[in-house]
């Protein structure tokens, strides 16, 4: 016969090993789901291009000329432009380590190679387009050849001098300004520049972007100059000795002396 306490003892003890199944089995569930998500946000962030969204250009100079104080002219430019993208879009995007991008100040930890804006804004094309070759071109193109900083910020403490680069390179940029300017490379007047500098050409960069993902065509990128040099020097030139698209005058007129076959 059936004993009753023995009985209920035998019930207790399925329903509590069923609880248990279930309990198990919901945190081997949510476990997976965790797994999952991380795996989904990876795949998000190891993706390009990123989903884009339009910029506003004066709003990514402002935040570009204020991230340059926290970490100087390459990651000031890709955080204004990323992070403001990041910022729209949210996590997984916002999570991104934009710190990394620090190691650009100075043109490559005060090496004085490529401007760190340019490589910050370079580094943000590849994440943010579909076609980053073309917009790289308009911006480095444009960064040789205009007066920059092409704006005044009214948080600026000292007066805003342009300069003609005529070079992508930190180096040439600063040395072009000093001489515009007469102020010294390690004046705060020049420690400011750059940081203008870095938000013209997060703003300039912005600009592109958004002509880009609307369809608009880029500016037309002059070839005039590299084409002077590309007589000597690039493939089936006399020298045939290097490859760039940078304008020659970067290295023959700014040392001082005109190329014998231009």
């Amino acid at each position: 016969m059936f004993d009753k306490v023995t009985g209920r003892r035998r019930f207790a003890t399925l329903v509590g090993a069923v609880a248990g199944t279930a309990v198990l089995g919901g945190g081997a569930s949510a476990t997976a789901a965790v797994k999952h998500a991380r795996a989904d946000a990876h795949r998000k962030l190891a993706t390009v291009p990123w989903p884009y969204v339009t910029l506003a250009p004066d709003r990514v100079a402002s935040r570009a000329f204020s991230a340059y104080a926290r970490g100087h002219c390459m990651f000031g430019a890709f955080d204004a432009l990323v992070g403001s993208v990041a910022d729209a879009l949210g996590d997984p995007y916002a999570s991104f380590p934009f710190d990394v991008m620090k190691y650009g100040a100075g043109g490559v930890n005060g090496w004085a190679t490529i401007c760190g804006a340019l490589n910050g804004s370079a580094a943000a094309f590849e994440l943010l387009s579909r076609e980053p070759g073309p917009l790289v071109d308009a911006l480095f193109a444009w960064y040789e050849r205009e007066p920059l900083p092409d704006l005044v910020l009214t948080a600026a403490a000292h007066p805003n001098v342009q300069s003609i680069a005529g070079s992508p390179l930190c180096h040439t940029s600063v040395s072009r300004w000093c001489e515009a300017s007469g102020k010294r490379s390690f004046s705060d007047d020049r420690k400011e520049r750059c940081g203008i500098l870095t938000a013209s050409v997060a703003r300039r960069a912005a600009e592109l972007l958004n002509a880009q993902a609307a369809k608009r065509p880029l500016p037309v990128t002059s070839a005039a100059a590299g084409a002077r040099c590309a007589r000597c020097h690039e493939k089936d030139g006399s020298l045939e000795d290097t490859r760039s698209k940078m304008d020659c005058e970067g290295c023959h007129f700014h040392l001082g002396g005109e190329h014998p076959a231009l």
